[in-house]
């Protein structure tokens, strides 16, 4: 198997040794653009926010220091038990919890987030759209979402087999085909970065 591949796998789904050092290089890599998310989420004390992917959990202090009640999903097993074992205050608090899951079914009721982010995890989804619409199901009414990705350009090096490269553009039609509204896209000024926004009436 190509490094590439076997790279670009550990991404899709950490585990193992490998896992434990994709998921540090997640946290050094992302710590930009997720507090990026986390500002354009807009998130008020006591709001439930969900974070699908979250790799290595570096959003959760983030949000947590905002007064946020924080849930987080991720496929990866080995990065959701190495979650509750760095948060295990946050935990028996009540103020953070943290399951497996995928993005198409997410576990959770309808209307139980002000808030859910995403962060450089879209490529991974098999689905767009049944993605977006449980994202939509999820959200609260007047709740608001924040999908951030790196450029196609700066993601040269991946396994095309493992990741789906997706425009703003194309992930933008999408949220808003699911029923989104206010919808917005910003751009970091070298094209690198996106972030993808839009709201639930």
């Amino acid at each position: 198997m190509r490094l590439p591949e076997v790279v670009s796998r550990q991404l899709s789904n950490p585990s193992g040794i490998g896992g434990r050092l994709v998921r540090r290089a997640m946290n050094r890599g992302n710590a930009g653009m997720n507090g990026e998310a986390i500002e354009r989420l807009g998130v008020s004390p006591g709001d439930r926010i969900l974070d699908i992917g979250f790799g290595g959990g570096v959003t959760f202090q983030l949000l947590l220091e905002r007064g946020a009640v924080v849930v987080g999903i991720d496929r990866s097993a080995d990065a959701v038990d190495a979650a509750k074992s760095a948060h295990p205050k946050a935990i028996e608090a009540g103020r953070l919890e943290v399951r497996r899951g995928e993005v198409e079914g997410i576990p959770f009721e309808a209307g139980s987030f002000d808030g859910v982010l995403t962060v450089n995890t879209v490529y991974f989804w098999p689905d767009l759209e049944a993605g977006l619409t449980d994202m939509l199901r999820v959200l609260k009414p007047g709740g608001r979402i924040v999908i951030a990705i790196r450029d196609g350009s700066v993601m040269r090096r991946v396994s095309p087999d493992i990741f789906t490269l997706r425009t703003p553009a194309e992930v933008l039609a999408a949220i808003a085909a699911a029923g989104f509204v206010e919808t917005r896209s910003e751009s970091t000024s070298d094209g690198a970065r996106h972030y993808l926004s839009a709201g639930k009436r």
